[in-house]
């Protein structure tokens, strides 16, 4: 929140300094007075400066290179003023304020390009994860149904009996049956279809509903008014990294802490969009809740799915806090900014 109105005050001190400086070049055309001319420019400069201070990281090298032209044509008005040629040595301090903002913003620009390796790598990993999830599904479920479902059509076949060979069919269509379930399901948790089809909102709503029916939990969704007009601004892929971490979160309440009511609460104050999953189990234990606050590269024992959790917020450029007290529950926010919705993976 704080972060929020700082980049909102940056953005209104660089529109000033943008003013300020098209209204010297406006008295410049009209050769009006040196000293206006040389205290707008100042001014201009010294908005330029402090909304660099104010602004996000990548937009400060350049704010503070405009910041160094404005004093440098200040300079220079000076010199015209006092007629003063060695004044023309003060152009080295702006100049040397675009220098140092040159050196900056190349050593955040490599800066940025580690970062983006980094999530790449965590990405791949995270990828590699499911992948090896989905394996151990469909060879220790699909695969060994299947295999008794050849045992018993190959006994059918077998036998000349047609009680026993009907006795086979029925366990044979059993199986499949079980299968068809097992997999409807293993591709609802690829990806919804309430999720593509009709959005977040009612994807997470079909999950409570699905907690609620399964494991007779009191699984709510709460949406505050205003959400629903922010929360359609997500990306479809946000929308996926969002439904996941919720799911993520539902998933360890239900396994682990043996709660009696889940609360996931959708929220927004217009900067922020809030998702809350709040359960009344028996809360985490240190080292799972080490695994969440741990960076998303990190590997605590027991804790790949919060890690999980960890590298989608990242992904979202999103903050995800847990808060939990053995025996009194868990509350797992996952904030994501408006102004950032989707970017970083728009940018992948």
């Amino acid at each position: 929140m704080r972060g929020v109105s700082r980049a909102r005050a940056g953005k209104v001190v660089e529109a000033a300094g943008s003013f300020l400086l098209l209204i010297t070049l406006v008295f410049e055309v009209a050769h009006h007075s040196l000293t206006v001319e040389f205290a707008l420019c100042l001014a201009a400069g010294t908005s330029f400066l402090a909304a660099a201070v104010l602004s996000p990281e990548a937009r400060r090298p350049w704010l503070a290179v405009i910041s160094g032209i404005s004093y440098v044509i200040a300079v220079a008005l000076l010199v015209r003023m006092v007629e003063a040629p060695l004044l023309n040595g003060l152009h080295l301090v702006p100049l040397t304020l675009i220098a140092c903002a040159a050196a900056i913003g190349r050593r955040s620009a490599l800066r940025h390009r580690s970062l983006d390796r980094e999530w790449s790598q965590a990405r791949r990993d995270g990828e590699e994860r499911e992948r090896r999830h989905w394996a151990r599904e469909l060879h220790d479920d699909t695969l060994q149904e299947l295999g008794a479902v050849q045992i018993v059509l190959t006994s059918a076949a077998r036998s000349d009996r047609p009680g026993v060979m009907k006795e086979a069919i029925d366990q044979a269509r059993r199986l499949v049956g079980n299968q068809i379930t097992s997999l409807r399901h293993l591709i609802a948790e690829l990806r919804p279809v309430a999720l593509d089809q009709l959005g977040l909102r009612p994807a997470l709503e079909a999950l409570c509903r699905s907690t609620s029916d399964n494991f007779g939990i009191d699984a709510e969704l709460r949406v505050a008014p205003r959400w629903d007009q922010l929360g359609a601004k997500l990306s479809p892929e946000a929308q996926a990294h969002v439904y996941r971490i919720v799911q993520e979160a539902v998933t360890n309440a239900v396994k682990h802490a043996r709660p009696g009511r889940i609360r996931v609460d959708l929220d927004t104050d217009g900067h922020i969009l809030s998702t809350k999953v709040t359960d009344d189990g028996d809360g985490l234990t240190p080292a799972a809740a080490a695994a969440l606050r741990a960076p998303p590269r990190a590997t605590v024992p027991g804790g790949v799915g919060m890690a999980a959790m960890r590298e989608r917020a990242d992904l979202l450029d999103a903050r995800l806090t847990v808060h939990s007290t053995p025996g009194e529950g868990t509350d797992v926010t996952l904030e994501v900014p408006v102004h950032g919705l989707g970017v970083r993976l728009h940018r992948r």
